[in-house]
């Protein structure tokens, strides 16, 4: 486990297709696929498209079974998320 350099909260580190590595936050979450055009990552499919699923749409135990879960790139979580860009142009 990993601390951001900015915020101070955990993350961890997930390696993209092109083998390089982002920041993600620890705790996954249900994705509705293809409803809305938020990038989340699987250490399986890859990249995902689609937007955080609601509690109330992950009710059942069935649609948990169901829905595919990914992570949440650190910076768009991130409290310090308008410095990142500053420090690197």
């Amino acid at each position: 486990m990993s601390y951001c350099k900015d915020c101070g909260r955990e993350i961890d580190w997930m390696q993209t297709a092109e083998g390089r590595y982002i920041p993600v936050d620890p705790d996954p979450e249900f994705v509705i696929e293809g409803d809305g055009d938020e990038s989340f990552y699987t250490e399986e499919e890859g990249i995902l498209t689609g937007r955080r699923a609601t509690p109330e749409e992950v009710q059942t135990r069935e649609a948990k079974i169901n829905t595919p879960l990914g992570f949440v790139p650190h910076w768009r979580t991130c409290p310090c998320r308008g410095e990142f860009r500053q420090k690197g142009g």
